[in-house]
């Protein structure tokens, strides 16, 4: 059987940062009013949040180096993960576990974007990776060469 456990986490991590943000990029008065001066907020249409890839992104083909992209984000997206876990853990105060689940977020799309994706093409990258069998054998061995 084949373990899907670091990609769903990876997946699920996602979802959660892209509702978070979104439900924030609302409530900070302090967030420039200019569209294009806003770098965290993540807008995800209907067809995203039901987990269809939208502006035909299903058609578009993941090249190898995309993949490894993909996966040197997803293993300092795990890092940032186990962190805040850790953090969260230590924690009592609700206030502090929002300012280090938002910190989190924040480094999740910077670490993609780091990688040299963009977030929407990560996890369009890491849905494919979950769905084809053939993707996954090598998303997975680009991650054991990451080690």
């Amino acid at each position: 059987m084949r373990n899907y456990r670091h990609i769903s986490i990876s997946i699920i991590l996602l979802m959660l940062m892209m509702t978070v943000m979104i439900g924030l990029s609302g409530c900070d008065s302090d967030a420039p009013s200019d569209p294009d001066q806003s770098t965290s907020t993540l807008p995800v249409s209907p067809a995203e949040q039901s987990g269809e890839p939208a502006n035909g992104m299903a058609s578009l083909p993941i090249s190898d180096e995309d993949i490894e992209k993909a996966a040197t984000a997803h293993k300092d997206i795990t890092r940032i993960n186990q962190n805040l876990q850790q953090a969260v853990q230590q924690t009592e105060n609700m206030d502090e576990r929002r300012k280090l689940q938002i910190k989190a977020n924040e480094d999740m799309v910077r670490a993609a974007e780091s990688a040299g994706l963009d977030f929407k093409a990560y996890n369009h990258i890491m849905q494919q990776v979950r769905s084809n069998t053939q993707m996954e054998m090598l998303f997975q061995e680009k991650l054991k060469s990451l080690e």
